[in-house]
């Protein structure tokens, strides 16, 4: 009795720690080393040689070398059980005296039982094995993605730095632009002030154009007529003149009636000689003679004043039609100005 339970104690011990594996590279450090059994397993000599038989990584039934690689789960052996064992639950004992003792038979089976439990536990590294690898896989993807994504950042933030640069350059020049839009709506105005008041001006200088025009024109018109009214005189006084001079010639007898008279019916010779003409003259004739010559210097003068008059009204015309034509194309230079300097603004 005292053997069966040592022996069942020795199971569980041996399955127990069994089942601590961290990671495959430990390999079977988890199964108990034989120094560390107990009296109990110790003094069953085949039991401790099948149970360390059945722990040596190296000698398996189904695993084989262990320096080989991990099978896949589709791969692994299965477990090839020949007889189902009873758990230690299940085993009652009615009677101790009546046990029989341990033979050989159950230590195959329990050999049996290990190597299942082995290849169990084979089974779980393999699929262990490969949910590891699996992991590192999708770990080492993901450091992967991690760097991607790390670059992408790095790179972003670069193009973002650009960007604000960028940015703030952009919105320097549209201030700059602003100013200088400011500035030409200022100019542009100016320019508009200036253009209506150069239309102003050319409306003045037309105005004042079209009277200095029409005083030309009075001017060129009374000009004419003085000019008429002057060679009606000149000819009326030269007339009064010859027959004055006649009155002289033909003596005193005749009276100025007469001799006016006689003027018009016969003009007086023009080459008739000064000896001939005076006679016997008297001291009246000689006053009237006298102051004839007076009247005709008076006359005289008084026709080069009016023609002296007539030629300086003549040039005054010149000068008024030239400064009406240098105001008309000052009118239209400032008129193509304040349009260019509009259109240009514009």
């Amino acid at each position: 009795m005292r053997r069966v339970q040592h022996h069942l104690e020795g199971r569980e011990e041996q399955s127990a720690p069994g089942r601590q594996f961290p990671n495959v590279h430990q390999g079977f450090s988890g199964f108990p080393h034989p120094a560390m059994m107990s009296e109990d397993s110790r003094r069953l000599p085949y039991q401790g040689e099948m149970s360390s038989l059945g722990n040596s990584p190296h000698h398996t039934s189904a695993s084989g070398s262990a320096f080989m690689p991990p099978q896949s789960p589709m791969q692994a052996p299965q477990p090839i059980r020949s007889s189902i064992l009873p758990s230690p639950s299940s085993l009652t004992f009615q009677n101790a005296p009546a046990l029989p003792s341990m033979s050989p038979p159950s230590a195959a089976g329990q050999t049996s039982a290990q190597s299942a439990h082995l290849q169990d536990l084979q089974h779980q590294i393999s699929v262990k094995t490969l949910a590891f690898q699996t992991l590192q896989r999708e770990y080492d993807s993901l450091l992967q993605k991690l760097e991607r994504q790390r670059t992408k950042c790095a790179t972003l933030e670069k193009k973002f730095e650009v960007s604000d640069i960028e940015i703030n350059s952009l919105t320097d020049e549209k201030e700059k632009l602003h100013m200088q839009i400011t500035t030409l709506e200022t100019q542009v105005e100016e320019l508009q002030q200036s253009r209506d008041e150069a239309r102003r001006q050319l409306v003045a200088n037309g105005a004042q154009y079209m009277r200095i025009m029409e005083m030309a024109n009075r001017l060129q018109a009374q000009g004419a007529e003085d000019k008429k009214r002057w060679e009606a005189e000149r000819t009326e006084l030269e007339q009064r003149i010859r027959t004055l001079e006649e009155a002289m010639v033909t003596g005193t007898e005749q009276t100025p009636s007469e001799a006016e008279n006689r003027a018009s019916a016969s003009p007086v010779p023009s080459s008739l000689k000064p000896s001939q003409i005076s006679a016997t003259p008297s001291s009246s004739q000689l006053e009237t003679i006298n102051v004839l010559r007076a009247e005709v210097g008076r006359l005289r003068s008084r026709a080069q004043t009016l023609e002296a008059a007539l030629k300086t009204m003549r040039r005054e015309s010149i000068s008024l039609q030239e400064a009406a034509r240098q105001l008309v194309e000052s009118g239209g230079k400032i008129e193509s100005v304040a349009q260019g300097a509009v259109g240009t603004g514009g």
